[in-house]
């Protein structure tokens, strides 16, 4: 029996992991408005990331009041919500420990004050249930970004960041037909044909849901599918390849003209040690890390990825699948009147060199329509 195999890459969060390099090894005092609007600044080969913001954020505090206003300005500034969330904690505690160190004629006695071992757990409460007010006057417009003066990959770079933040609530039909080659054919044998209703919220993400099986309704779920699935082609490897965390090795090769854009291809490689690229058998339940290398497409108009090839390398000896590549294109796509820029084709192409078995699912995204999460509940007449 032929061993069934899934191909899953994921973005990681650098929204919790904090680098004690990123903004210098000692203690230093809280942040002032200034300094986060400057380091949010995209300025070429010493941009931070934003990951590493947060975390600095939540270990240093913050030294100015917050409210709406302010956190539009971080906004406008390019702050994504990760960073907007630890302003936001900051804030929260900022005030907790004013409040803990009022005078004592304030009628709160001192034992009620929460311990520095507490803090811990007010941070990680949410302060969209208790958000900060005060009466800061409106501040001065923020900096604007002129993306369009960055070198073409620092664009790329800056669009990849902001991808997922920019998404609106959607769903979108998948096609897939998957393919396999076995040793006695060498041409590619259609296995099946699905039909996915792939929903996304910004707040839950992906969600998958099987509607046809070989062009009729089924009752099976996207989890019970056998052979080869996937996930990820929303932005986690744009994401994933264009994080500072990856360090990818990029080298311009030529220009080309993609679906009527004029294009740079850019060749690349990301070593074992700053991937994220993940590849799952399910047979055995084993997960191994990859390097991976492979060309991108950006447009020279927009700053953005038309197309991303990326193929596996250094997969560990022994483990099942040897090959693993995968192909994503993107296009401009109208959702409720605004543009966004979406996956419209995918490839995945698995196997095992030993064996000399490969499958392959060729992914089309189709009618994308705005997910309506407002829903009206008539009481029963």
């Amino acid at each position: 029996m032929r061993k069934r195999i899934v191909f899953a890459i994921f973005l990681l969060s650098t929204c919790c992991v904090f680098w004690g390099n990123g903004f210098g090894q000692e203690a230093r005092k809280p942040f002032t408005k200034q300094e986060i609007l400057r380091l949010l600044k995209p300025t070429p080969g010493t941009r931070y990331e934003q990951g590493d913001l947060a975390g600095e954020i939540a270990q240093r505090g913050i030294a100015f009041p917050v409210d709406e206003r302010t956190l539009d300005e971080f906004r406008k500034a390019g702050a994504r919500s990760f960073v907007i969330d630890a302003i936001q904690k900051a804030a929260q505690n900022a005030a907790q420990k004013q409040t803990q160190e009022q005078p004592q004629s304030q009628n709160r006695p001192a034992a009620e004050a929460p311990t520095s071992d507490a803090l811990p757990h007010l941070q990680r409460q949410s302060s969209l249930d208790n958000p900060p007010t005060t009466t800061e006057e409106a501040p001065r417009d923020a900096p604007k970004i002129d993306v369009a003066k960055l070198p073409l990959l620092d664009q790329a770079r800056y669009h990849a960041a902001e991808f997922m933040d920019d998404l609106p609530n959607f769903v979108v039909t998948q096609i897939v037909t998957r393919s396999v080659r076995t040793p006695d054919k060498k041409d590619w044998q259609q296995q099946d044909k699905l039909e996915i209703e792939l929903s996304y919220r910004t707040k839950t993400g992906e969600l998958f849901k099987l509607v046809r099986y070989n062009d009729k309704p089924t009752q099976m779920t996207y989890d019970q599918l056998k052979g080869a699935t996937s996930t990820g082609e929303f932005g986690s490897i744009l994401g994933a390849l264009f994080s500072s965390r990856s360090q990818a090795e990029f080298k311009e090769v030529r220009r080309e003209i993609f679906h009527g854009h004029q294009t740079v291809i850019y060749d690349f490689r990301v070593k074992k040690a700053f991937s994220s690229n993940t590849i799952t058998d399910k047979t055995s339940g084993r997960t191994v890390t990859t390097a991976y290398s492979g060309s991108v497409w950006i447009d020279t108009e927009s700053g953005r990825a038309l197309r991303i090839e990326q193929s596996s390398e250094d997969i560990q000896r022994g483990f099942p699948i040897t090959l693993a590549e995968s192909a994503v294109e993107y296009n401009w796509i109208t959702i409720d009147g605004q543009r966004y820029l979406l996956p419209v084709y995918a490839e995945i192409i698995l196997g095992s060199d030993p064996e000399r078995y490969y499958s392959r699912n060729v992914i089309e995204l189709r009618n994308y329509h705005m997910f309506d999460t407002d829903l009206k509940i008539l009481p029963e007449k």
